[in-house]
């Protein structure tokens, strides 16, 4: 019988779990004729963890199980971690991405210790209100599991106070659609919507006292100051290439990330021209780079620059998390989805609207009905994705032509996905969830209206500049970060990389770039150019 772990990552389970310290008894509930393939493989899944280590123990229960009758409106497989200790449910198989999140949550359930910082559990402690919170995720989203883990930690450090349900979106539809979940991760606190989308950690704890939505607040000042050489805000291909060579010419640095580690490439479903790879899922190209950046440096996710100001010959900047003093920053931010700026696309974001098919077409995969708005590479490789697992996908272009490579288009035609040239998104529709778009064909000057059930967009980017900004430097007129061709920007001691500086934005490009910008830090920081010589423009 074929085994789901594979050989290499058992020994990295074997390695994980050696440090267990207490038992963790898990419980998977099972009924016969629900869910019955999602059922068989967390059977197989959970035979195989328990095979890895003597601290797990799993108990198979089926429908006429006590715990079976109180979730009998959850459908099965249903995961119980150490339910004699805490409140922590997998509902749904936890495959792919979620993988992760029950390997963390069964470490953090043995070592009775969640991944929150100190200061975030020093708030839990005065947490005085029940807590239930939902996160509802799909098995091919990078954002979730963090979201997970954070959520797990909280209900570990405070289990009297907090119960978790970890809700896999395509098997538990009828509950997703309860909470009209059309993006994930999608968090609900008591019966409120707290966020949609991951969160920093500190937002999510604030999230936990208010039970709604919460806006993030500026850090109190603290005493101690933290000291490197460079800070790399951004932890793409561009921000963890110059971490690399930064670390490697001698200089302290750390890596700042406010959302996910690899960036825009963490969210492709496949990558195909980077040099040495054939074809590799993005996810899997970036946690490699990170793994090799970790090597070198400090990564601290879910760390956002607030405030950013040059004093004499130091950088002093302040985090929703901590204090830097450093003598150079590079900046690699990269940039963010472009909206539409049409009706209902605000206001259906995440109920149907999306801009990562990645994340969010796992929802859609039994044949349920969307469009892909764009031309470009991204458009079209989102669109094949979304077809190869079971979407009924058509690409919509407002151009009379695809901006995408050849053999994307080739691709797009041998697989038969519909293409509608020459048409615009005029607006969304729907009222909790996406129903249908308005369209209009410019070349007939006709609109006219579809039934779907999700839109996805992808019509290219725009820079993620704030800190550029803070800083005054100069931008061009699309909001990009200007650099010479040793990526300076108009101010000395400041650099930037990848996306955020325009131009090709291509993963080759965001690494090269990378490495330079770490290169020339160094020099500049060894010998000042600007001690003397003017400005740069």
């Amino acid at each position: 019988m074929k085994r789901i772990i594979p050989p290499d990552m058992v020994q990295i389970l074997k390695k994980e779990f050696s440090g267990l310290s207490d038992e963790v008894n898990i419980k998977l509930i099972t009924r016969k004729g629900e869910n019955d393939k999602f059922s068989e493989f967390a059977v197989g899944l959970m035979r195989e963890i328990n095979e890895i280590s003597p601290l797990i123990r799993v108990e198979y229960l089926d429908e006429n199980s006590d715990e079976a009758e109180v979730r009998k409106d959850i459908l099965s497989p249903i995961l119980l971690i150490s339910p004699e200790k805490y409140r922590i449910e997998f509902f749904g198989t936890p495959m792919g991405e979620e993988g992760r999140s029950l390997i963390s949550a069964i470490v953090m359930a043995s070592l009775g210790k969640g991944m929150l910082k100190d200061s975030s559990v020093s708030r839990l402690s005065e947490l005085d209100k029940e807590r239930e919170v939902l996160v509802f995720v799909s098995p091919t989203c990078p954002y979730c599991p963090q979201q997970v883990i954070y959520a797990v930690s909280a209900a570990i450090e405070r289990p009297e106070r907090i119960s978790v349900k970890v809700v896999e979106i395509y098997e538990q539809r009828a509950l997703a659609e309860q909470y009209h979940v059309g993006s994930v991760p999608q968090t609900v606190i008591n019966g409120n919507i707290t966020s949609i989308g991951s969160q920093p950690e500190e937002a999510f704890i604030d999230s936990l006292f208010s039970g709604a939505p919460v806006e993030m607040k500026l850090p109190e000042a603290k005493d101690e100051v933290i000291k490197r050489d460079i800070l790399v805000i951004g932890a793409g291909p561009a921000g963890l290439t110059a971490a690399i060579y930064a670390e490697r010419a001698g200089l302290r640095t750390v890596v700042l990330e406010k959302g996910n580690i690899g960036g825009q490439v963490a969210l492709t479903p496949v990558v195909e021209n980077y040099p040495g790879y054939t074809r590799i899922p993005g996810k899997t190209l970036m946690d490699m780079m990170a793994q090799q950046a970790l090597q070198y440096t400090e990564i601290s996710q879910g760390e956002e620059v607030v405030d950013i100001a040059k004093k004499a010959d130091v950088f002093e900047v302040k985090t929703t998390s901590s204090r830097y003093e450093v003598r150079g920053v590079i900046i690699a931010t990269g940039a963010k989805h472009r909206k539409l700026g049409v009706p209902g696309e605000e206001r259906l974001f995440g109920r149907g609207v999306s801009y990562c098919a990645t994340c969010d077409g796992y929802f859609f995969k039994d044949g349920k009905k969307v469009i892909m708005v764009g031309g470009g590479n991204s458009a079209v490789t989102e669109a094949l994705y979304l077809e190869s697992i079971g979407v009924d996908v058509t690409l919509v272009h407002r151009r009379d032509t695809l901006r995408a490579e050849k053999r994307l288009r080739d691709n797009l035609m041998e697989r038969k996905i519909p293409v509608l040239l020459n048409t615009v998104v005029e607006e969304i529709i729907g009222k909790e969830m996406v129903k249908g778009v308005r369209l209009k064909d410019l070349k007939e000057d006709r609109i006219y209206t579809m039934d779907i059930d999700g839109v996805f967009i992808a019509i290219g980017y725009e820079p993620v500049n704030e800190v550029a900004k803070k800083l005054g430097l100069e931008l061009d007129s699309d909001g990009y970060i200007k650099v010479d061709e040793r990526q300076r920007t108009s101010m000395p001691g400041v650099y930037a990389a990848g996306d955020v500086t325009g131009g090709i934005k291509q993963i080759v490009t965001a690494v090269g770039q990378g490495s330079v910008a770490a290169l020339t830090a160094f020099e500049d920081l060894t010998s000042p150019y600007w001690k003397g010589k003017g400005d740069m423009f």
